[in-house]
């Protein structure tokens, strides 16, 4: 699949927000190395999708109906700042080029690993061996720097400390 980029202007056929020289350029300046191939070009297609999955709840309204991308949006008001109904907020691109990185290293941004607690085992001597968690569940790890950016780009749920 050819890599098509979104500049803002509702690009027919989009799937990135990023071009792989950029890319490339992002890796390396974190000590990654991509290929300069259409390795790269699926990894930014995937981590572009993946950002997909938060196109009905990121901020602001979709330009058209038929745009390809998430991206850009009306009333899009990211860290204070309004982005124009024709922009492409750095917020978009980083996490995308976040997610990329992740991806690379072997993450699937759709099923994350679970971070499981220790494992405590028992053995009856001579019959069975029972293995289980020693805490009282498992939970999806959610430390990766793509849930930040995002995090940004999505609306409040209303809720927020008040300190007096």
């Amino acid at each position: 699949m050819t890599l098509t980029v979104e500049t803002g202007a509702i690009v027919s056929g989009a799937n990135s927000y990023v071009s792989r020289a950029d890319a490339i350029a992002y890796a390396s300046d974190r000590g990654v190395a991509l290929a300069d191939s259409t390795a790269t070009d699926a990894i930014l297609i995937k981590a572009a999708s993946y950002l997909e999955s938060y196109r009905n709840k990121f901020k602001g309204e979709l330009v058209s109906r038929d745009q390809p991308l998430a991206w850009p949006r009306y009333s899009a008001v990211i860290e204070g700042f309004a982005w124009g109904h024709d922009e492409i907020p750095r917020q978009v691109i980083n996490a995308q080029l976040a997610v990329l990185l992740e991806i690379n290293a072997g993450d699937d941004p759709f099923n994350p690993t679970p971070v499981v607690g220790p494992v405590t085992e028992k053995t009856v001597a001579g019959a069975v061996t029972v293995r289980y968690a020693s805490g009282t569940s498992s939970k999806v790890k959610k430390t990766r720097a793509s849930d930040a950016i995002i995090a940004l780009m999505l609306p409040r749920s209303g809720l927020m400390a008040v300190r007096a």
